[in-house]
């Protein structure tokens, strides 16, 4: 009962994670609808905007954190593989634990915290990007990084449940998605 409990949960944490992806691949599209735009205000009406690049730095930013959690669900994090590749998987699961314990858990907690500190303060006192030439509000970006924290967090949790299901049991609790093992990402 308690294997098929786990399941479930760490299938539904990864599925969320895929189905947030999904939605990220829109914003992929606004980003390139905001620098097109752009590009021929610029130098097709040479009436050049004054909110463009700071918007598609916004979306850039939404775009990466609201991915951390698949990225990390695909294997898809930068890591030094100098010994790592050279480990059993059991050992690759340890040092995945030990790793997260020590330092994924505890950044994130600062990270979670801070956004969600910041993120407050500036609906607050109704901060505005005072670096940007537009002055738009900065709580709607500070509440997207928040958001996409909390998501890493939920599919970190889900990375160590399986990791400590493999190292007590010796087989995976989820077998790896088909379609990312022909593209060698798991």
């Amino acid at each position: 009962m308690f294997p098929s409990a786990l399941r479930k949960i760490t299938r539904a944490i990864d599925r969320m994670s895929d189905v947030i992806a999904q939605f990220v691949k829109y914003l992929i599209l606004c980003l390139i609808f905001v620098l097109i735009y752009e590009v021929v205000a610029r130098y097709v009406f040479n009436k050049p905007t004054i909110w463009a690049l700071e918007t598609s730095q916004m979306i850039f930013g939404a775009i990466g954190a609201l991915c951390w959690g698949y990225t990390l669900k695909i294997g898809g994090h930068v890591r030094v593989d100098v010994f790592y590749t050279m480990f059993s998987e059991k050992w690759k699961a340890i040092v995945d634990v030990a790793m997260t314990l020590l330092f994924l858990f505890p950044i994130q907690y600062i990270l979670i915290h801070s956004g969600i500190k910041w993120t407050l303060f500036a609906l607050k006192v109704n901060e505005r990007m005072v670096d940007s030439s537009w002055l738009p509000p900065s709580w709607p970006f500070r509440l997207v990084l928040a958001i996409g924290f909390t998501l890493f967090f939920i599919q970190t949790v889900s990375e160590l449940v399986k990791n400590v299901y493999f190292i007590i049991k010796g087989n995976r609790l989820i077998e790896a998605n088909s379609e990312y093992v022909k593209e060698g990402l798991v």
